[in-house]
């Protein structure tokens, strides 16, 4: 598993040191950006449900994964808008943090996780988690980011048709639906088109950690961890939320496989993608990506910590 953080941070690295000699710059950072928010990561989500052989049990095990994960992490919204409320948050990042809180890194980071301790059915309900967590980050998580600017507009029929629209119309929304309908009718996706997702695919990770380091190349270590805001957003993402799931799940009728997946799913440190959306909205990455590197250094220590509890309390 800590190789996993080492490949991470020497990722991240490298996009730090590109960014000190001048070699990425403000252009190239936008490019890989939308790069990655546009196209890659949608070949990845069609390449990941669409192979999915969803028959029997094994859909019905997804299913509840998927739908258990999505109410818990819109649960997770709304705790984090109430944390940054009582904690008086600053509103022009308010909504950055709060979407920093609530949105792991279930896919780089748990697949691995799950298929070593939780077998290849620990994987594919992963995947289900990370389905969800797709679903949120690019429904609610796109209409968080855009809160400053529209909480004064009234909603009225004609923009939120078009606001609907825009949503459905994302490529990442369209890439679940591609990959689920794939899925379900029990299609396969031809070798040269699957091939050509997951090259396209793989460069996401490497690439929005390239892209994060690039964006703390103006920021020292001190700086991050002294960061108040930054500390807390840490706080609530891997250990408050974690231990909200593990009560929340304890005692719902559902396999204990499921449960050790849905609060395990919540225990990674925060997404690169939050980052990469932050810029897509129009906001500076700076504060999401600071979250991004505390939470994946204090991660470490808590995600072993997080495994040991959920396999004594759920299997």
């Amino acid at each position: 598993m800590y190789a996993k953080y080492f490949v991470l941070f020497a990722i991240l690295f490298t996009g730090w040191f590109l960014r000190k000699i001048n070699f990425i710059d403000d252009k190239m950072n936008d490019s890989i950006n939308k790069l990655i928010v546009y196209f890659a990561y949608p070949c990845l989500i069609v390449h990941n449900i669409g192979n999915l052989d969803m028959a029997g049990n094994v859909l019905t095990s997804f299913l509840i994964a998927f739908g258990l994960s999505l109410a818990m992490l819109y649960l997770y919204g709304f705790i984090s808008y109430i944390y940054a409320r009582f904690r008086k948050f600053p509103k022009e990042t308010s909504n950055l943090f709060e979407l920093a809180m609530t949105t792991p890194n279930d896919g780089f980071m748990g697949f691995p996780v799950a298929l070593i301790f939780f077998g290849d059915m620990g994987l594919l309900l992963m995947l289900a988690h990370n389905a969800a967590m797709n679903f949120y980050l690019f429904t609610y998580g796109t209409s968080l980011l855009r809160r400053n600017y529209e909480g004064t507009r009234k909603a009225a029929p004609g923009r939120v048709l078009k606001a609907l629209l825009k949503l459905l119309l994302n490529p990442n929304i369209l890439a679940l639906f591609v990959g689920f309908i794939i899925s379900f009718i029990g299609g396969t996706i031809p070798e040269p088109v699957d091939d050509y997702l997951v090259y396209i695919g793989d460069i996401s990770t490497p690439m929005a950690m390239i892209f994060i380091g690039s964006t703390l190349a103006g920021y020292s270590f001190k700086e991050i961890i002294r960061d108040r805001l930054v500390i807390e957003a840490g706080f609530v993402k891997l250990i408050l939320l974690p231990v909200i799931t593990a009560a929340a799940v304890y005692f719902m009728p559902v396999a204990p496989v499921i449960k050790c997946i849905v609060v395990l799913g919540t225990c990674f440190p925060t997404a690169a993608t939050v980052s990469m959306l932050s810029q897509q909205e129009g906001h500076d990455p700076a504060p999401t990506s600071k979250a991004l590197f505390f939470s994946t250094v204090l991660s470490m220590a808590t995600v072993s910590a997080a495994l040991k509890i959920i396999t004594l309390l759920f299997m």
